[in-house]
């Protein structure tokens, strides 16, 4: 992530466990100065979030969406199928970071037009090499939806 940026990177991370809720937020901080991380626990309050239903009424809309799958209340399926059906959500990307490998995860996120997919790695050292990756994509090689073009 370039530091010669103006706006920050809004970035949602959609994610139920608290603790990698956290490395992932302390580890992307470290590598990126502008990147505002916003952090909600389910599918449900992500998609409040999105709506800007309360307690989310001043959100800012996110350049990029990492969802976890495996969550109470919404799964990141589900969460995925009404946002991507949803006309004004559907442009914003989104890249699964879960812990399952299984090829009927990956094919089910895939399928409901998930724009990446990620193992959660095993150790720090391994998620932070993956981060380094994931932040020169999002933030540097792709070329987004500007938000403020986006009839929201």
């Amino acid at each position: 992530m370039t530091a010669s940026s103006s706006a920050p990177f809004a970035l949602l991370l959609v994610e139920d466990e608290p603790a990698d809720a956290q490395i992932f937020t302390e580890l992307l901080s470290d590598l990126a100065e502008q990147i505002e991380v916003h952090h909600v626990q389910h599918g449900q309050e992500a998609l409040d979030f999105l709506n800007r239903a309360a307690p989310y009424q001043n959100a800012p809309r996110p350049e990029l969406i990492v969802l976890d799958l495996n969550m109470p209340v919404m799964g990141g399926h589900e969460f995925l199928r009404r946002a991507k059906a949803d006309e004004v959500l559907r442009s914003i990307p989104v890249m699964v970071l879960s812990t399952s490998e299984h090829p009927r995860d990956i094919q089910g996120a895939y399928h409901n037009y998930a724009n990446g997919y990620l193992v959660k790695p095993g150790n720090i050292t391994e998620y932070q090499e993956l981060l380094e990756k994931v932040t020169a994509y999002w933030k540097g090689a792709v070329r987004l939806p500007l938000i403020q073009d986006l009839s929201l």
